[in-house]
């Protein structure tokens, strides 16, 4: 166990006064597990002994604000922090979904026009709409493929056709994502379906722009509300509590907020996977998928979701153990020579090949793949380009954390989405070198052929690593690895625990027997 975690087990005992090995143990597991991303643990997993901790350590789960350090409800235990998040994501989920729909959107006229395009859609992306149109905070979620964006789109004309313009005569629509790159290709799909009128104004950023987030400076309960009348939120299953916290506060009484996401990704790298529940409990699930060009990876990407390990093996025979460093180099085909390379050349040759990987640590881990690739890279050619990805969110130059980009020299290049050409920085702003770029940086993006490594630890990423390393490829997919890891991979999931679902269900359950949401308790 972490040496951090514990401290903090022994810091919280010594605080209390007490002095017993059981509880440490069980402590330190619930702080392991609290970084590993679950919001609770049982006391199934915890142990009898943290029945030995007093009420000033243990605290039963009757208000936001808590004193104690730990927080029980019922057998589940939080750390103090994670109870707070769950807790206010829980309470702003239940001001959204039990809102009324805004006053300014004609429902009765929205049906109608939908019962007039229902042969444009398919019975999902139909219900889908029905569902938006029902409630003020809805998902729509599917893999790559199934219309996700096209149904928001639909979803975008109605609402704008149906408004009532004495109360509201600019419609505007807020575009978001985790990443740049995904707001804004959201903003130019919406674009080209259709939705562009006189009144209807399209705004897109990251989600910490939209939010004004800044660094080291970030509180909830600020009431500080995006102003849009609809809020789409795209790759929605790659934010974790905290953003959603902040999301979910930022959202206004009279706002239409749609979260748009595929929950058989891998879940956040922080805290907790709360789409993945939200859409297993109201979400409109999208399931066939609309191209047909790659039947080949729909189906591997089926049956890693149904964790058969037997028919993806029948479809990927042959697969081979984990390359050299010199095969990789050959399978990037590196951009190097004596002469300058063209920024936006290089830009898209890298964005057509892409290796993923799990793991950043280690021998076999991006970090140390990319490190030695990029040393033989610089020993090759006088002028060299390497893909790259900023690292930090800077509203200021509009560089947002997993932007893609390119290295040449010292000079970074960036592609400004909205003109389709490449901005030069001299002094770049911070980046990672991205020749093997991570499973979890890679959503929100595609590539026409991908090379997947799983080296030993992917295991620990269950079968969501390899749906999403799959799901990012439009034409090709090799999958390189230990039969036996990915074995364990396919028939294993990322589970991570938390007590939303339950919670939200009880007290759904209570407000539908007559009580009100104030007068319902934890």
């Amino acid at each position: 166990m972490d040496e951090l975690d514990q401290f903090f087990a022994s810091t919280i005992l010594k605080k209390g006064g007490l002095d017993s090995a059981e509880a440490r143990h069980s402590l330190t597991k619930l702080m392991q597990g609290s970084r590993a991303g679950n919001l609770c643990l049982s006391k199934d997993e915890l142990g009898e002994a943290m029945d030995l901790l007093p009420p000033h350590i243990v605290e039963e789960g009757k208000t936001l604000f808590p004193k104690a350090p730990i927080i029980r409800l019922n057998r589940n235990y939080y750390l103090q922090k994670n109870w707070v998040y769950e807790t206010y994501i829980l309470e702003e989920t239940l001001r959204l979904r039990t809102n009324g729909f805004p006053s300014y959107i004609d429902r009765a006229v929205c049906l109608e026009r939908l019962s007039q395009i229902t042969d444009k859609l398919t019975l999902a992306q139909g219900k889908a709409i029905e569902a938006a149109l029902s409630q003020p905070f809805s998902l729509i979620c599917g893999g790559p493929g199934t219309g996700k964006t096209y149904t928001a789109a639909h979803l975008v004309k109605l609402f704008f056709s149906s408004l009532k313009r004495e109360e509201k005569p600019i419609f505007r629509v807020c575009v978001a994502a985790p990443t740049g790159k995904a707001a804004f290709h959201l903003e130019s799909a919406l674009q080209r379906h259709g939705c562009s009128s006189p009144g209807l104004e399209i705004e897109a950023s990251t989600l910490h722009r939209a939010l004004k987030l800044q660094p080291g400076g970030n509180r909830l309960f600020k009431n500080q509300k995006i102003d849009a009348d609809l809020i789409l939120v795209d790759e929605a299953s790659m934010i974790d509590i905290p953003l959603l916290a902040h999301l979910l506060e930022a959202v206004r009484g009279d706002s239409i907020l749609i979260l748009i996401g595929d929950p058989n990704q891998l879940p956040p790298i922080e805290q907790g996977s709360l789409f993945r529940e939200m859409a297993s409990l109201f979400g409109s699930s999208l399931n066939r998928c609309m191209r047909t060009e790659d039947l080949h990876l729909q189906q591997l990407s089926e049956v890693v979701k149904l964790g058969d390990s037997e028919t993806f093996f029948s479809l990927l025979p042959g697969i081979k153990a984990l390359p050299e460093i010199e095969e990789l180099y050959s399978r990037i085909d590196p951009i190097v020579g004596e002469a300058e390379p063209d920024p936006k050349l290089s830009f898209e040759k890298y964005n057509r090949f892409r290796i993923l990987n799990p793991i950043r640590q280690g021998p076999f881990g991006t970090d140390a793949l990319n490190a030695e690739i990029f040393e033989r890279v610089k020993r090759s050619g006088s002028r060299f380009a390497a893909p790259i990805l900023a690292t930090v969110n800077d509203s200021f130059s509009e560089i947002y954390n997993g932007m893609s980009g390119i290295l040449i020299g010292q000079v970074a290049f960036f592609l400004d989405q909205r003109q389709n050409e490449m901005r030069r920085f001299t002094s770049p702003p911070p980046y990672e070198l991205a020749f093997c770029t991570s499973v979890h940086k890679s959503q929100g993006s595609e590539f026409d052929e991908i090379l997947g490594l799983f080296p030993e630890g992917s295991e620990n990423f269950g079968r969501e690593a390899l749906y999403t390393a799959i799901t990012r490829a439009k034409k090709r997919i090799e999958i390189r690895g230990d039969q036996a890891l990915l074995k364990q991979m396919i028939t294993s999931k990322s589970a991570t625990g938390s007590g939303f679902s339950s919670r939200i269900t009880e007290l759904l359950r209570s407000e539908q027997k007559g009580a009100t949401l104030s007068e319902i308790p934890y």
